[in-house]
């Protein structure tokens, strides 16, 4: 297994944090609706438990048939582990902001548990709908999440490095701090797939009251083809700000 080690300079200290990063944990990283957080990178990612359904106080429509929840808002994850099967933990956190047809998500992974050392930032965005109810997750519905931008800022020198490394990573070299839309040209070692063989996720959506829950995610973050669509959903929550 190929290693690439990091060195993490943080901007309160001038020591610096050695993050230990292999092919495995960069699975992390690899997102487009990423609501990954139990299998899809590592063996042992504790299940986080389900949310107790209920209506939000403007009265949301049942999920179980009908009308599709609405999903604007912000929703935020907490910042949340992920085991890697070689005993390297990354740390991420999710931010959404969903209107009624668009969606925005900013994905920061970290390399400390209080995510305070961000090491990635990934952003996307692009038109989404509800299509159906899911008739494989109680609750749920199948949903269409379009791409119109992705981009990738690297935050530190080592994670810039290993970007620049990569074959069909981008269309010119990654500089830390400025952010890189791969959505044409696709970033596939970084789960990232072009445009011209993934123009969407296809994907699983369920709200619970403030709780919003999506599909969980394959290890290969393909998700581009209505068969690939999950058919479990993460355990990963994201709550209404």
């Amino acid at each position: 297994m190929t290693r690439t080690r990091l060195r993490v300079e943080s901007w309160s200290q001038d020591a610096t944090e050695e993050v230990l990063m292999t092919k495995n944990a960069m699975c992390v990283i690899a997102l487009s609706l990423l609501a990954i957080g139990s299998t899809g990178c590592g063996d042992s990612t504790p299940a986080t438990p389900d949310a107790t359904t209920g209506g939000d106080a403007g009265g949301m429509p049942s999920l179980d048939g009908g009308a599709p929840p609405s999903l604007d808002g912000r929703w935020s994850s907490d910042c949340l582990p992920s085991p890697q099967a070689d005993g390297s933990t990354q740390y991420f956190r999710l931010d959404f902001d969903l209107a009624s047809a668009r969606w925005d998500l900013d994905y920061v992974v970290h390399g400390d548990p209080a995510c305070e050392v961000p090491l990635v930032t990934v952003s996307i965005a692009g038109p989404y709908t509800l299509e159906r109810p899911s008739p494989t997750v109680a609750g749920a519905w199948e949903a269409r999440f379009g791409f119109e931008r992705k981009t990738i800022r690297p935050e530190v020198d080592g994670l810039r490095d290993f970007l620049n490394s990569l074959d069909g990573c981008g269309e010119a070299e990654f500089e830390t701090g400025v952010a890189q839309d791969v959505f044409a040209s696709g970033c596939p070692a970084f789960g990232q797939y072009p445009e011209s063989v993934c123009p969407a996720d296809y994907d699983l959506v369920k709200r619970e009251g403030q709780v919003l829950r999506f599909g969980e995610r394959p290890a290969d973050n393909d998700m581009c083809t209505p068969e690939k669509r999950p058919t479990t959903l993460s355990p990963v929550e994201n709550r209404r700000r």
